[in-house]
């Protein structure tokens, strides 16, 4: 079955990915606290002055990961930056080569790197940064200086969609929910994860972990989507669990697409079966898509109208005016993570009136919630409850 997308129109109110902690930049002026003198130098870095910058990404395939490309790409063309999109087709050593093209090629002064492997792209982020070009990153916190970079806690963002799920159960259950145990006595959860960059493994070990901890939830499968067919491949994963695994109830995916894929096979098999769709759940961790905002908007009035029943995420909500700003229809979801992205580069390169410290970072606020009202929430400083899963290999 190939699963078409519901073209739908979500506001800026239904945005909860980005960086709630910087809110909005307010046109071209600098967030509060930012602080590096304009004008482009700092003791480290001179920027080359060409205003060409590439978003050099894992895939281009995946819409919650172009949101904040295509955002940070066109804060950066109101400056007269011309933005290029990289796809390194999941292959780190294809971000290597487009730095290293993007310095031979002398029209570029900025990247943004959503890295997949920080260790190998230290030498040459040291050459760009020598050649006057200024570099970030999203999602991933290098050991060595560069512009700036985003982070976010994704071993955080895993425990606590599986926190939600366990709320939900519990909650579902007391109201008289349907919901069978497994041999065990816990409530079966198909994991949907991604092992190809660092961060995802941090996510993936912090799932599959705190479910191993639960007093009420049991993994019983582990599939990988994640990529340019993400929902049609966790559509055909999900069908499998459920064939294999008639009483698994929840679903713990890794973004939207993958759980948007699970939620559509379950309505499938749910009707096939004669079941509700309240009893089943899915939990993605991560958020910023307007489908599947749209999907959750209508589960919060209906809790049968389709299996998706909360998430975890991180960031902040772009206000409605920037979207409007950005684009009217609400077809293209405005990412305030992509502005932030944006404004390192442009602080770093004295462009217009931003600013940033050279080398400065950011840390992502985390939440979660279901249904049923949950409130989780992570602030940068707080204490790390998922340290134990932060290492560079699948632990389980």
């Amino acid at each position: 079955m190939k699963i078409k997308r519901i073209l739908a129109v979500v506001l800026a109110a239904a945005m909860v990915f980005a960086l709630a902690a910087c809110g909005s930049s307010g046109g071209d002026s600098a967030p509060a606290g930012s602080g590096a003198a304009a004008g482009g130098d700092s003791a480290d870095f001179t920027w080359n002055g060409q205003k060409e910058v590439w978003a050099i990404l894992p895939t281009t395939g995946v819409p919650g990961l172009m949101m904040h490309a295509d955002s940070m790409g066109w804060v950066m063309e109101q400056e007269g930056w011309t933005y290029v999109a990289k796809d390194a087709e999941g292959n780190p050593a294809n971000q290597v080569t487009f730095v290293e093209d993007a310095i031979a090629a002398g029209n570029v002064g900025a990247l943004m790197i959503a890295a997949m492997d920080t260790p190998m792209l230290e030498d040459v982020c040291e050459q760009a940064r020598k050649a006057g070009i200024a570099v970030d990153f999203l999602g991933a916190a290098p050991d060595y200086e560069i512009a700036g970079y985003i982070a976010t806690k994704y071993s955080i963002t895993g425990m606590y969609a599986v926190n939600a799920a366990e709320d939900w159960v519990e909650k579902r259950v007391a109201e008289g929910g349907n919901i069978p145990k497994g041999a065990d006595g816990k409530y079966e959860v198909a994991v949907d994860y991604y092992l190809d960059i660092t961060d995802g493994i941090y996510r993936s070990n912090a799932i599959v972990g705190t479910l191993q901890d639960s007093e009420t939830l049991t993994c019983v499968s582990t599939t990988q989507a994640y990529g340019n067919s993400a929902q049609q491949d966790a559509y055909d994963n999900a069908q499998a669990v459920l064939a294999a695994h008639p009483d698994c109830r929840i679903f713990i995916a890794y973004e939207p697409d993958e759980a948007m894929g699970a939620a559509a096979a379950i309505a499938d098999y749910a009707a096939q079966k004669g079941l509700s769709l309240e009893d089943f759940a899915v939990f993605p961790c991560y958020s910023e898509d307007p489908t599947f905002q749209a999907d959750y908007a209508a589960v919060l009035e209906n809790h049968a109208a389709n299996a998706i029943k909360g998430y975890s995420s991180y960031g902040a909500t772009a206000t409605e005016e920037e979207q409007q700003k950005y684009d009217p229809t609400g077809a293209n979801a405005y990412s305030p993570t992509g502005e932030k992205l944006a404004i390192i580069l442009l602080g770093v390169c004295g462009e217009g009136s931003y600013t940033w410290n050279y080398g400065e970072a950011y840390y992502d606020d985390i939440s979660a919630t279901n249904v049923f009202g949950l409130d989780l929430q992570w602030a940068n400083g707080d204490p790390n409850p998922c340290e134990q899963y932060e290492v560079p290999n699948y632990l389980f």
